[in-house]
């Protein structure tokens, strides 16, 4: 019951206005007092001075300064015009699934900012292009295995990544689905592209070569994007040299303090949901009122992701607590998972306190409340796949 008074208290708040950040700690606040007292207060501050969170800060403030700094210096417009010059309007497509390889908090804010001329240029609404980056940032989730929720969820159930990936295709497959079924006009319409294929492939590496970077070292060298994000960022300055004007615009963006705030905030009510077992508590009232068990295991993922609106939090906290469900090792159910990865994913991504669904919403100056009249409709397409492929195999 605690875990549901502080997400209808979090939606309330956000639903008058109150800043996300400030909403998702009182939440938190709420769900603490009313399950562990006053030691909520110890809890908050354990949080939010915890390895993770400071490691999620870096990470953050890193991506979004790379982000920032690839469009002050043009690389982001150069990257725009190449991609638009060779597959037109899919380009506003294309771009937020090529930067979705790239598994960073509130990762869709670079993508987002990529393709604001493209934006303007066709005239996309807003909420339309909130929805479009947001949606197709987000397809490679449950099958790649950069995502912590994948290496968590191999690590849970005890197979290998082939065995991951080969059980939740099927939901990339209804995360694109989704997202085709709402774009209009957005066929692969050649625009005008001067120069030679040796130009063009020069110009793609100079606009994209920051992110290569990060694919290597985070991919391949399997270096931390503590230290893989920042490098990227020193790599272009090193070759850009902005002069200390464009420094500080860079960061005037960059160091926003409601961003460092809603961090806080997030991994304050992520700890508590662990610390106070609320999932637990939840799945247990769930199988009290003799829900069938793959239903009480859809509910339960679902309410996670929604609840904590971070992709890690579905394996992290809901996965260990139905093993009996998905099988371990062996005995590992494949369908089983995927309806589980399903679920999850979709509360995340119908999260109003998902990073990347409030950072590209205020960046684009959307609406929220609009943006649901994509996602809503796309959730049900995605979630529908999932229980069509569940009860089919």
């Amino acid at each position: 019951m605690a875990l549901f008074v502080s997400i209808f208290l979090i939606l309330l708040l956000i639903r008058l206005r109150i800043n996300v950040s400030v909403a998702i700690f009182i939440g938190a606040l709420i769900l603490g007092i009313l399950t562990i007292g006053l030691n909520t207060f110890e809890r908050m501050f354990l949080a939010i001075t915890s390895y993770q969170t400071i490691r999620l800060l870096i990470i953050v403030i890193s991506a979004f300064t790379l982000g920032f700094s690839m469009q002050e210096l043009g690389l982001l417009k150069r990257l725009s015009a190449t991609i638009s010059g060779i597959v037109g309007k899919l380009s506003l497509v294309i771009l937020p699934a090529i930067v979705g390889f790239l598994p960073m908090p509130g990762g869709a804010l670079i993508s987002a900012i990529m393709l604001t001329d493209l934006v303007r240029r066709y005239e996309v609404k807003s909420e339309e292009a909130t929805f479009v980056n947001y949606w197709f940032r987000h397809l490679w989730v449950p099958i790649w295995p950069l995502y912590p929720s994948f290496i968590i969820g191999a690590m849970v159930v005890e197979v290998s990544y082939l065995k991951i990936m080969a059980a939740c295709y099927p939901v990339t497959v209804g995360m694109i689905l989704a997202g085709i079924v709402f774009l209009r006009n957005y066929s692969c319409s050649t625009a005008r592209l001067s120069g030679s294929k040796v130009k063009i492939m020069k110009n793609l590496i100079l606009s994209l070569y920051p992110l290569m970077i990060v694919v290597v070292f985070a991919i391949i060298l399997k270096i931390d994007l503590v230290i893989t994000l920042p490098f990227a960022v020193f790599m272009l300055y090193l070759h850009k040299r902005p002069n200390t004007a464009k420094l500080k615009k860079i960061l005037k963006k960059t160091l926003d303090p409601k961003i460092v705030i809603l961090i806080f905030a997030v991994m304050f009510y992520k700890d508590l949901i662990e610390y106070t077992n609320s999932a637990q508590i939840f799945f247990n009232h769930l199988k009290e009122l003799k829900f069938p068990t793959p239903i009480a295991a859809f509910l339960l993922t679902f309410v996670v992701g929604f609840a904590v609106g971070i992709e890690i939090s579905y394996s992290a906290i809901a996965l260990p607590l139905l093993t009996a469900f998905t099988g371990i090792g062996s005995e590992f159910v494949p369908k089983n998972l995927m309806l589980v990865f399903g679920a999850g994913l979709l509360g995340v991504m119908m999260s109003p306190l998902h990073l990347c669904l409030i950072l590209t919403s205020e960046y684009y100056s959307a609406d929220l409340s609009k943006v649901y009249r994509y996602l809503i409709p796309a959730g049900i397409i995605l979630i529908s796949v999932v229980w069509i492929t569940y009860l089919i195999c």
